[in-house]
C-alpha cells in the first residue's frame, strides 16, 4: 500500500506501508491512502490507482475550499480558494496569481471524436458504425458533464462515486482512480498535456501524472508542458517544433506535400524538411546537427536549432535533464 503525502506545504503524516508476505501484488494496481483535511478524527480516505505500472499520483498539496478549477492552453490548473485564484503546474509547483491580474481562458481542445453518453456506457461512432463501447458496473454511472479530453484525444470523465478514468482513443483504459467511498464534491479536469488535476474539500488538489523521464522544458522562466514533450532521440535532444515555436510566438504552417514546416517570427522566416540536414534562415541555408525527424506524429527539431531559428538562448541543464529557453 502507498501512503501519499502532502507536497512540502505539509509535514510528513504517513509511514509506508507493508504488505503481508502472503499478500500478491499486482503491479498495474496501487493501493492509496489519504488524510483528510476536513479533520484529522476521520477515517482516512481509500482509493486505488489501476494502470500505475504507467500512471502515479504525483503529487498532493493542502488546500481546504478549491473551487471553480479549470485548466488553461499551458496545461496551468487554476482554482478559487477562500475567494482567491490559485494556480498551480503539472509537477506541483505553485505560481503566483496577481488578484488585479486577467485570468487566461480553458482550455477547449478541438476533438474529432463522435461519443455517445448513457448511463453506463460510451461509444464511439464513425460513419454511422460502432467502433467501440466501453461500460461501468451497474453499480455506476457516468457524470456526463465531466466528460473530457486532452490535446491527443484521451478520453476522460467521472463516475457518480466521484472516481476518475481515463480512456484512449480506440476504448482502452489507460488509468482509473477508483475511490471506496463516495466523494461527491470531487471535480477533476484533463490538461492538454494529458496530466489530471483533482480538487475536493477532504483531498485538496492532487495530480495523476504518466511515468515518462522527458526532459523538462522551461520557456522564460516557467514551467512548460506539451503533449508532444521533448525526447532524447540517439543520444539528442529533440524538441516538438510546433509547441515550441508557437509558445514563442511563431506562426507554424505545415505543407504536406513537400513535408515542410515553415516558422515566422517578425523579421525571421525559417523552413525545414523532414529527414533533411539542411534549414532555411530567410532563405540562407543552415547546416542542421541531425535533420528533422517524425516522432509521434509531430515533427521534433534538434533543440541546437531553436536557439540559431529564433534567436534565442538555449541552455541544457545536464544534471536536472532540463531544457531553458531565454528569449
Amino acid at each position: 500500500m502507498r501512503w501519499i503525502p502532502f507536497i512540502a506545504s505539509l509535514p510528513i503524516i504517513f509511514l509506508l506501508g507493508a504488505d503481508s508476505p502472503s499478500e500478491t501484488r499486482n503491479p498495474d494496481i496501487e493501493l492509496l491512502q489519504f488524510r483528510s483535511q476536513i479533520t484529522s478524527n476521520m477515517e482516512p480516505i481509500n482509493a486505488s490507482l489501476q494502470g500505475a505500472d504507467q500512471f502515479e499520483v504525483a503529487w498532493r498539496l493542502q488546500d481546504s475550499s478549491p473551487q471553480k478549477l479549470f485548466i488553461a492552453n499551458d496545461s496551468t490548473a487554476y482554482y478559487q480558494s477562500d475567494g482567491q485564484w490559485k494556480s498551480v503546474i503539472p509537477s506541483g509547483e505553485r505560481l503566483s496569481v496577481k488578484q488585479s491580474a486577467k485570468l487566461p481562458d480553458a482550455v477547449k481542445p478541438q476533438i474529432s471524436l463522435n461519443l455517445k453518453v448513457t448511463e453506463r456506457s460510451l461509444t464511439l461512432i464513425e460513419d454511422q458504425k460502432v467502433l467501440w463501447t466501453y461500460s461501468l458496473p451497474e453499480t455506476n454511472q457516468i457524470r456526463p458533464s465531466s466528460l473530457q479530453y486532452d490535446a491527443v484525444e484521451h478520453i476522460y470523465f467521472q463516475d457518480n462515486n466521484g472516481s476518475w478514468y481515463s480512456l484512449d482513443r480506440n476504448g482502452k483504459e489507460r488509468y482509473k482512480l477508483l475511490l471506496q467511498a463516495q466523494d461527491t464534491q470531487l471535480t477533476c479536469k484533463a490538461a492538454p498535456s494529458g496530466d489530471a488535476f483533482c480538487t475536493s474539500p477532504s483531498l485538496g488538489i492532487l495530480a495523476v501524472r504518466e511515468k515518462i523521464n522527458a526532459p523538462r522544458l522551461i520557456i522564460d522562466g516557467k514551467e512548460r508542458f506539451f503533449p508532444q514533450r521533448p525526447e532524447i532521440i540517439n543520444n539528442r535532444t529533440f524538441v516538438p517544433l510546433r509547441s515550441i515555436f508557437e509558445a514563442m510566438n511563431a506562426k507554424v504552417v505545415w505543407n504536406q506535400e513537400t513535408l515542410t514546416v515553415t516558422a515566422i517570427k517578425g523579421n525571421r522566416t525559417i523552413s525545414l524538411t523532414l529527414d533533411s540536414e539542411k534549414a532555411l534562415l530567410n532563405g540562407k541555408k543552415i547546416q542542421l546537427d541531425a535533420p528533422p525527424v517524425l516522432y509521434q506524429g509531430s515533427m521534433y527539431v534538434p533543440l541546437r536549432f531553436v536557439g540559431e531559428a529564433l534567436g534565442a538562448t538555449v541552455i541544457w541543464e545536464d544534471a536536472t535533464r532540463t531544457i531553458q529557453i531565454i528569449r
